[in-house]
């Protein structure tokens, strides 16, 4: 190996599984070095092929192989999370998903990074309290912006600022121009697309329905349109690149899917499948580049039924269970690429 070119050393290991390169990071100091280097930590991330499903049940996370040739009795593989403060007891939500990175919120309002295939976790420290960033959070989101290559929390409460968490400076940042409150059935969490998070709200002035999109890179807030049709409700998604809406129509309980293939372009919105009957629906990925892995929420109360992983076809949008071995009863769902990004990013850069 010693007379193998770096070149070509670093060409085979970047296609390697992250748990193989955790290992041979003990093969001798200069191979840790190189697999620890922030520059092959992103050539392995632009090749990474091992992607994964997340679910978060409770105190526990579970982990589904995505590229399984199976779609029935599909095995959910528990992982080790040990958060920070120690405390094992609190539920889990996931905020969001990014480059290998999953955003954690345990209850009542602690954040973590953590990389589920290298176990490492950070606690994300507490943001500002004058206007109660910790309590009465209305929006939160996670994402990465590639432009100043750093990866942000944000949050947004019944004031005109926001607060942006930088896991490369370790800091907040409080910003103003949140002129928006909560639009009725959207969704707290932001979804992450183009560098920027977005989420469904209404104008404080007008009560407009709007997409505002909070870009990372700048940290300002623009607004994006919503199809021009009658409904009660909005949730943010995103499905191979494009960013989606689910409307919700209270009553008829139906969920249509819109896709936006041309971002930013309003009326390039296109209806491309309805699922019927359910409460509340969140794209996932594509299953075998044909079919739509998504959770569904069957009912309005959450005491009577929990929700559930279906596979839809986008051609007619009839649905089918994506059965999963002894999965727990409620769960929240994201995707994530297997990778070395390391929750500790500030410590690396």
């Amino acid at each position: 190996m010693s007379n193998l070119p770096r070149e070509l050393i670093v060409d085979i290991l970047s296609r390697l599984p992250v748990k193989s390169l955790c290992r041979f990071k003990c093969v001798s100091k200069p191979w840790r070095t190189l697999i620890s280097h922030p520059d092959f930590v992103k050539t392995h991330l632009h090749r990474a092929q091992f992607k994964r499903l997340i679910l978060a049940s409770g105190n526990s996370l579970y982990s589904i192989d995505h590229e399984t040739s199976f779609e029935n009795d599909v095995v959910a593989v528990a992982l080790d999370y040990f958060p920070l403060d120690q405390n094992h007891q609190l539920s889990i939500a996931i905020i969001g998903s990014c480059n290998g990175l999953l955003c954690l919120r345990s209850q009542p309002n602690t954040f973590f990074v953590f990389n589920p295939a290298t176990h490492e976790s950070a606690r994300i420290p507490d943001a500002p309290t004058p206007y109660g960033f910790d309590h009465a959070i209305l929006a939160y989101g996670f994402g990465y912006t590639p432009s100043i290559d750093d990866y942000k929390l944000v949050k947004a409460v019944n004031a005109p600022l926001v607060a942006v968490f930088s896991l490369k400076t370790s800091t907040w940042k409080l910003v103003e121009g949140f002129h928006y409150e909560v639009w009725e059935g959207s969704l707290p969490c932001g979804t992450h697309l183009n560098g920027a998070l977005h989420w469904v709200f209404k104008r404080r002035s007008g009560g407009e329905c709007v997409i505002a999109a909070f870009d990372l890179e700048t940290d300002t807030i623009l607004e994006m349109p919503v199809p021009a049709i009658s409904v009660s409700g909005f949730s943010t998604g995103s499905l191979k690149g494009c960013l989606c809406l689910m409307d919700l129509v209270f009553g008829l309980r139906r969920r249509d899917i819109w896709v936006m293939k041309e971002y930013g372009v309003g009326n390039s919105w296109t209806k491309i499948l309805v699922v019927d009957p359910c409460y509340e629906v969140k794209p996932l990925c594509l299953w075998k580049k044909s079919k739509i892995l998504m959770t569904i929420d069957g009912n309005e109360n959450e005491n009577e039924n929990g929700n559930e992983l279906v596979l839809c076809n986008p051609k007619d949008g009839t649905c089918k269970n994506f059965e999963v071995v002894d999965i727990p009863f409620w769960f929240y769902a994201d995707t994530y690429v297997e990778s070395l990004v390391s929750p500790k990013f500030s410590a690396i850069v």
